[in-house]
């Protein structure tokens, strides 16, 4: 078994950062996790739509303006949704700026995100398949895209759980799926969220069920669990844990010293990590905007979101899917009107 981190604090933190942390930031940041020996280390987003963000990038070309000295063990991976990126941007990787790469999509863009898969491992990427809310597949869904993936043979195949519904025996039960179906030589990834406050507990037992199943493995984390709404699983705490248990040697301490130096002190500044609203999230299998813009509107009780979330069946709750506008609240808003403005009778 070969376990992997995938530090995503540069993506997944940036979100906090309007996508345009600093140089310094960066760079900060990129040293740190080089130093402490985190394995994979994921640059920024690429999309067709760049408007100066820093860590935005529409290419591999773009994207190299961050990479550190050659000579490290690390690897870098970019980062790309469907939707908002397309194969005839992306050049051959040439190992300039990323060898990995991390394609995102929604269940009913499956087709045609495979066949970007398929494209950009014969460009010669070390592709990501990441499916959108793993919990929302059941078996034979699973099971037929797993057929796929076993033609395209990308380097990994992710469990995202992108609203941070699951809870143990539920990964237990699809990391079994897949652990069965996907041929040895394809990794199986996890991506999780910190909604129900088990983000670092899932990441363990992804560990140890890779250990039972000697199979290799790639988990997602960010220092200190910085990441959009509730967060991911911490860097640190994963790393100490495969020091520990697993004989492994990342280098808790320098990771510790950029947490302190470049993580912590924006604690305050922007907001992450689990709360109660990200549980209303996490237990209805909803997108944390659905929140972000209920607190525009004044709605700060706690119970208040969870029952107007509640009230919109489970589809509308996702907000993504086919014809879904990011910028359209029409059917939040009408349920916020219909139980009454601010909670009244």
């Amino acid at each position: 078994m070969q376990v992997q981190i995938n530090d995503c604090t540069i993506r997944d933190g940036g979100y906090l950062l309007a996508k345009n942390p600093s140089s310094g930031y960066v760079s900060g940041v990129f040293s740190g996790l080089l130093a402490g020996g985190v394995d994979v280390i994921e640059i920024g987003f690429l999309q067709k739509v760049v408007g100066g963000e820093s860590v935005v990038y529409v290419n591999e070309v773009e994207a190299g303006r961050h990479m550190p000295p050659s000579g490290s063990p690390s690897r870098f991976t970019g980062f790309c949704d469907n939707s908002r990126y397309s194969l005839d941007l992306l050049g051959d990787c040439d190992g300039g700026a990323f060898e990995y790469l991390k394609i995102s999509f929604a269940k009913h863009e499956r087709a045609e995100a495979l066949a970007f898969v398929e494209g950009a491992k014969a460009k010669g990427y070390k592709v990501f398949a990441n499916p959108m809310d793993a919990p929302s597949y059941d078996r034979e869904e699973r099971a037929q895209m797993m057929e796929e993936i076993n033609r395209i043979k990308p380097y990994c195949f992710s469990i995202v759980d992108t609203f941070g519904t699951m809870y143990l025996d539920d990964l237990d039960q699809v990391f079994s799926q897949m652990d069965e179906g996907l041929d040895r030589d394809v990794r199986i990834g996890l991506h999780s969220h910190n909604n129900l406050q088990l983000s670092n507990a899932l990441a363990e037992r992804m560990i140890d069920l890779a250990a039972a199943a000697d199979r290799d493995i790639v988990v997602d984390s960010s220092l200190y669990g910085m990441g959009r709404g509730a967060g991911n699983a911490a860097t640190e705490v994963i790393a100490s844990f495969l020091n520990e248990r697993y004989d492994a040697h990342y280098d808790l301490g320098v990771l510790l010293d950029t947490i302190d130096e470049y993580v912590a002190p924006l604690d305050g500044k922007v907001r992450w990590g689990y709360d109660l609203p990200m549980l209303a999230c996490g237990t209805l299998g909803a997108h944390v905007d659905n929140v972000f813009h209920m607190r525009e509107l004044g709605e700060r009780s706690s119970r208040r979101q969870y029952e107007v979330i509640a009230a919109l069946e489970p589809p509308q709750r996702k907000r993504y899917g086919s014809g879904y506008s990011k910028s359209d609240f029409s059917l939040l808003d009408a349920a916020i009107e219909e139980m009454g403005a601010n909670g009244g009778e």
